[in-house]
C-alpha cells in the first residue's frame, strides 16, 4: 500500500510540475500581434480550462481517497485496541479489568482520547511487556500504516487542491487575455464612420 501511494505522489508531482509549466506559458505578456492572435487565445484558454476541469476531477478523486484512507485508520486502530484489549483481559485481574473496560467504553462514546485511554490503561493494568503478544503487534503496526497512509492521502488532496486552484486561476487570466485580445482587433477595425471620414477628405 506504500509503494501505491508513493506512485501516487509521483504522479502528482508530474501534475503540478506540468501546471507549473502552464503558468509560467500564460505569465508571459501578451500583444494581440495578428489577425489569428483572438482565435489562438481561445484554443489555449479552453486547454487551460480543460486542464483545470481534469485537474479539479483530480482534487476531488484525492478528497474521496483521503476520506476512504481515514476510514481504514479508524478501522485499523479499532482492532488494535481490541487486541490490547483481550491481551488484557488474559492477563489482568478483575478491578483493573473493570477500570480497562469501563475506559474502553468511554471512549467509544467520544469521552476519553487515545492518549487519555492509553493512560488509563498503563496505570490499571499488567505492564506493556505483558500484553506484546504477535496479534497486538501485528495489529499495531497496520494501524501505524494505515496512519502514515491517511497522512500521505492528506498530502495528496493538498497537492491536487492547489494543482487545480492554479489552473482555474490560469483558466480565468486566459479568458481575459482572450478578451482584450478581441476587444483590442475590433478597436483596430475601421468603422463606418472612419470610412465616410477617409472618403469624404
Amino acid at each position: 500500500m506504500v509503494w501505491t501511494w508513493a506512485a501516487i505522489a509521483a504522479a502528482a508531482v508530474v501534475a503540478v510540475l506540468t501546471s507549473v509549466a502552464a503558468v509560467a506559458v500564460w505569465q508571459r505578456p501578451r500583444k494581440a500581434s495578428g489577425p489569428g492572435e483572438v482565435e489562438q487565445l481561445l484554443a489555449d484558454a479552453e486547454a487551460v480550462r480543460a486542464a483545470a476541469e481534469r485537474a479539479a476531477e483530480a482534487a476531488e478523486e484525492a478528497r474521496r481517497e483521503a476520506e476512504r484512507a481515514a476510514g481504514a485508520r479508524d478501522r485499523a486502530e479499532d482492532r488494535y485496541l481490541e487486541a490490547r484489549w483481550e491481551a488484557r483481559v488474559a492477563t489482568a485481574d478483575e478491578a483493573h479489568l473493570l477500570v480497562q473496560r469501563a475506559a474502553l467504553a468511554a471512549y467509544r462514546r467520544g469521552e476519553l482520547s487515545v492518549e487519555q485511554l492509553n493512560g488509563i490503561w498503563h496505570h490499571a493494568g499488567p505492564p506493556a511487556e505483558q500484553l506484546d503478544d504477535g496479534r497486538v503487534r501485528d495489529a499495531r503496526r497496520a494501524y501505524e500504516e494505515a496512519v502514515a497512509d491517511t497522512v500521505q492521502s492528506r498530502e495528496q488532496v493538498h497537492v491536487a487542491s492547489v494543482a487545480a486552484e492554479v489552473l482555474v486561476e490560469e483558466a480565468h487570466n486566459a479568458e481575459v487575455d482572450v478578451l482584450e485580445a478581441w476587444e483590442a482587433r475590433e478597436a483596430a477595425r475601421p468603422t463606418l464612420d472612419k470610412l465616410f471620414q477617409e472618403e469624404n477628405a
